[in-house]
């Protein structure tokens, strides 16, 4: 059934459709400026002044130009041109580099640069860097224009190292060779180009002294095989597999060896190739099922809780700032053992607040998000295995505050949303914002609180808050690191895993299948990539995945298996390897981060001993042996280019269908890759009663679309009449250029005031405006030096229904993300006249004096954009609050915001001079704490004012606000 709301949205796109061809179209997107000149109008001699700029913004760095290090802005049109000012060379080495510093580069392929040239080349390096093409490059030098030819890639295939000639590694870490006792560095590239996939020697880098290779393998060897044959595939994972081999019974513990040894060090080619045995011993065979009914993993599982009692002083001792001992307690709990019980009583009794004691949230203080949620969970899942009451007040204050802590929009950072951030309780965070890979830890240990007995309505109510955030992004991808958009990836540093227990904990059924299909998918590439390095990763993923029942555990650790192998040690401990192909120390021991204890976790999953490890989940998975072949299938695709070559048309289709978001978008990635043209199937795939077909298509049309006309109109009907967001948001997403060509956002001016509608609705299942934020994107988005493109930016303001646009902005104003806010602030604020800000006078105030509760990386841009708005206006009430805000704004990152805010007061003259006393107070201020560059900062203004004699007429805008709108003088 048609609502009125949508037949009144309907109505309006259809008048708009009629309008449209009236209208003066305004430049539409991006594109070549004509034929290239022989000759500029300037001087040989002229270099480039800040003047000349088109922009104010980064006026050191330039914008990034997509081709290794190239940075460059755009300078004022010359000879109808539009040439961007070379500012850094692509190479890090000037003498090779083609484009020097204060070029100009003046077309692309033989075009001109015209409108938005920036943005246009960028795509233009997109285009070629797609067709493995050289990008031709204009350039303008002292006066001579020639042609030169760059590498889109910004260099050239890395070469791999030939070690028995001599040649050296390249920078990236080695890693551990497991039970050998010893390090070795192969070559190898991040996890989304292949990881160790083209490794065919493995260097030894060092030798433990008591391991099992001592006296037969030494620093310089190099491995170039097993059991008699050389690698013809990944060294590491063959070697992996020759280890498991061996440790079996029928293996005998024998690693047979093939290496090369060098005669005399340092001369290249010059040496012998050995054939060595190393002596494992013998821990059984891998059963069909492991690690369910498997003696090789109890084996694996006793040597590691044996290493950790040995080393229990310094494993397993108490932390008041530290999260690592209650990792390990936690996998020694998950053992189930009685032996271990007396070292965890102790652990937990020495981790308890004294009588009388409180936390508190009222200092922001890094990290503690961390100290805190670990010694939760340990302290939670203690309690439920032991019944040990004397830690249930530890209990319920930690979960308390934990719940105090949570920001306004569900989340948590690196600590909590500290009182002194806003004054109340709920407000935002500090630092940079939401860290959603701490959240979801957090947000594993409040129900396990209500678990244990805590029944308070402030952890009932963070509970709700956090799960309205985290709920968001079940079915749409994998949880971003911060408050950003559902990112089409398997997982995340874990986060994928983590959610899976977490929605797994609370028995939503939907987001337990949903993450732990995600993991699933993630595991053929080794998950060997994150933030800080893979440890997080590494924590969830197998506890994630058993979510899936046994045999999802069962199918990640077959996947996994080579990875954890070369992570086992000798001594039973497991190691942490990082990131694998990033730049790391080669020949030390892996000591950072023992990881024994969060290996425990998932090899005990079997015995189900705590709610981390499953005790409530379904040992039956969801998922047919079909499906997780199909899901197997596509992870492994995603890490193979030469596969993903293969594919054929109908193929890369299917995989448009899928279930999984990272499925969907390979396929997409893929039809743009190769400019595959099939508009008109993924027209007709739109109507498909499969949604997951839908979904494909719509966002493959964005990026495919090649303008066609009717898809755009097409998507912009569905989306404002389709009940279905997730669908509204991949049709939404679609409409932006991210390619004049191969987009739709040159052909979808249409969109415009069906989107403005939109923003104002209330949608039940998008309760934090997840889907306004998304067209705040579209209609605004407009950075330099980047393919996307906003339809404002694209097609212009003008004809643009006011009754809409106002609306609008004021919804989007209060949208709980900063970044929504600030792409509309920073589109619209210096376009809008006198008429529309008397509309909306009291919603700028109020988005620039309070900061969004979410997004706070990118929140504080809506606030200088206001300053600036109210001081060009000579606003009265701007002068108080840029003098305010100079110290009571977020704190992290203050030092590029305050000339924001004191060169929006300077721009009031002697009327700013009243603000002269309170700007020494927070000169005063600074001082005290230590920032000397913020203080001169304030200093400095207060000389500019003082010395000024300009006297701007004010206007006052009073009878827009409200008095509790004005801040406090002394508080945030």
């Amino acid at each position: 059934m048609i609502t009125k709301q949508s037949k009144l949205r309907l109505l309006i796109f259809l008048c708009f459709l009629l309008m449209i061809g009236m209208w003066p179209r305004a430049v539409l997107g991006l594109g070549g400026g004509g034929s290239l000149p022989t000759s500029l109008d300037l001087p040989a001699e002229f270099v480039v002044q800040p003047s000349d700029w088109v922009d104010n913004e980064r006026p050191a760095a330039g914008w990034p130009l997509h081709i290794g290090q190239l940075r460059g802005k755009a300078i004022t049109e010359r000879n109808g041109i539009h040439p961007i000012h070379v500012m850094r060379p692509d190479t890090a080495d000037p003498d090779s580099a083609l484009l020097e510093r204060d070029d100009l580069i003046i077309g692309v392929n033989g075009e001109a640069l015209g409108h938005d040239p920036e943005n246009y080349f960028v795509q233009e390096v997109r285009r070629a860097r797609r067709r493995g093409a050289l990008l031709e490059v204009t350039r303008w030098r002292r006066g001579v224009i020639e042609n030169v030819k760059l590498d889109p890639a910004g260099a050239a295939a890395p070469t791999i190292p030939d070690l028995t000639q001599g040649e050296q590694p390249d920078g990236t870490r080695d890693w551990s060779l497991g039970p050998l006792g010893v390090n070795g560095w192969g070559f190898s590239r991040s996890t989304d180009d292949g990881g160790s996939s083209q490794a065919r020697q493995i260097l030894i880098t060092r030798v433990d002294e008591k391991g099992p290779s001592a006296g037969m393998l030494a620093v310089g060897d190099v491995m170039i095989g097993v059991n008699g044959t050389t690698f013809t595939w990944d060294a590491r994972r063959a070697l992996a597999a020759a280890i498991n081999e061996a440790e079996t019974e029928q293996g005998g513990g024998k690693l047979s060896l093939k290496v090369w040894r060098p005669k005399t060090a340092g001369v290249a080619g010059e040496g012998e190739v050995l054939d060595l045995i190393v002596q494992l011993p013998v821990l059984g065979t891998y059963s069909e099922t492991a690690p369910f009914d498997c003696e090789k993993t109890e084996a694996i599982i006793d040597q590691a809780v044996a290493y950790m009692i040995e080393h229990q002083e310094r494993l397993l001792q108490p932390a008041d700032r530290g999260w690592l001992p209650y990792i390990n307690g936690l996998g020694l709990l998950a053992t189930g053992r009685d032996d271990v019980m007396p070292i965890l009583k102790e652990l937990a009794h020495g981790s308890l607040l004294q009588e009388g004691e409180t936390l508190c949230i009222q200092q922001h203080v890094p990290m503690m998000s961390w100290w805190w949620s670990y010694r939760t969970i340990f302290l939670c899942e203690y309690y439920l295995r032991t019944g040990d009451e004397i830690v249930l007040p530890t209990i319920k204050e930690y979960a308390t505050k934990i719940a105090m802590g949570q920001s306004g929009a569900g989340t948590w950072g690196h600590t909590y949303a500290a009182i002194e951030n806003t004054g109340y309780m709920h407000g935002h965070l500090g630092g940079y914002g939401a860290l959603n890979q701490q959240g979801l830890t957090l947000m594993i240990a409040l129900p396990l609180a209500v678990k244990s007995g805590v029944t308070n309505q402030v952890v009932f109510d963070a509970i709700q808050r956090g799960d309205d955030f985290f709920s968001y992004f079940i079915g749409k991808g994998t949880i971003p690191y911060g408050d950003h958009g559902a990112k089409p990836w398997y997982d995340d540093n874990g986060k994928s895993g983590a959610a899976a227990v977490y929605f797994d904990i609370v028995e939503n059924t939907e987001g337990r299948e949903f993450f732990s299909e995600m993991v699933l998918g993630s595991a053929p590439s080794g998950r060997e990539s994150g933030h800080t390095g893979h440890y997080w990763s590494h924590l969830w993923g197998g506890v994630g995945a058993a979510r899936a029942g046994d045999k999802g555990l069962k199918t990640f650790m077959r996947e996994m298996r080579a990875i954890f192998t070369l992570e086992r040690q000798h001594d039973g401990r497991f190691v942490f390897q990082g990131n694998i192909g990033e730049r790391g120390d080669i020949g030390e021991p892996k000591t950072q981060w023992d990881s024994t204890g969060a290996r425990l976790l998932q090899l005990c999953v079997p015995r189900r001993t705590l709610y981390l490890t499953g005790k409530a989940t379904p040992s039956q998975s969801h998922l047919s042996d079909a499906r997780i072949e199909q899901i197997l299938r596509a992870g492994h695709l995603a890490v193979d280019e030469e596969a993903r070559a293969r594919l054929d048309v109908d193929a890369i289709l299917e995989w448009l269908e899928d279930p999984l978001p990272p499925v969907r978008h390979m396929a997409v990635n893929i039809l743009e890759e190769r400019e595959i043209h099939v508009v008109e199937t993924l027209k007709d795939m739109l109507g498909s009663e499969n949604r997951f077909a839908r979904y494909g298509a719509a966002e493959a049309l964005g990026r495919v679309g090649f303008a066609n006309q009717a898809a755009a109109d097409t998507l912009i009907r569905m989306m404002a009449e389709d009940a279905d967001t997730q669908f509204r948001m991949h049709a939404i997403n679609a409409l932006d250029s991210s390619d004049t060509r191969l987009g739709l956002g040159i052909v979808a001016q249409s969109a415009i005031p069906v989107l403005l509608q939109m923003a104002t609705e209330e949608i039940p299942d998008d309760p934090r405006r997840v889907l306004q934020h998304d067209i705040a994107q579209v209609l605004f988005f407009n950075q330099r030096g980047h393919t996307r493109r906003g339809l404002f930016a694209t097609h212009g303001l003008e004809g643009v229904d006011t009754e809409l646009l106002i609306p609008a902005l004021q919804a989007i104003l209060t949208n709980m993300n900063g970044r929504a806010r600030s792409l509309a602030t920073n589109f619209m604020y210096p376009r809008l006249e006198k008429e529309k800000l008397e509309m909306l006078w009291g919603d700028i105030y109020l988005a620039t004096r309070r900061i969004a509760p979410s997004g706070i990386m990118f929140a504080s841009e809506a606030r200088t954009d206001g300053l600036d708005l109210l001081s060009r206006h000579h606003v009265e009430e701007g002068m108080y609050l840029a003098a305010w805000y100079v110290r009571w704004q977020k704190g992290h990152g203050a030092r590029r915001r305050v000339p924001h805010a004191l060169a929006a007061l300077e721009k009031y003259g002697v009327h700013a001079q009243a603000f002269v006393p309170y700007l020494k107070e927070h000169a005063e201020h600074f001082r005290a704490s230590g920032d000397e560059e913020i203080e001169e900062h304030i200093l400095a203004s207060i000389e500019r004012i003082q010395a000024t004699t300009e006297r701007p007429a004010l206007i006052s805008i009073a009878d827009y606000l409200d008095q509790e709108m004005i801040p406090p003088r002394d508080g945030p």
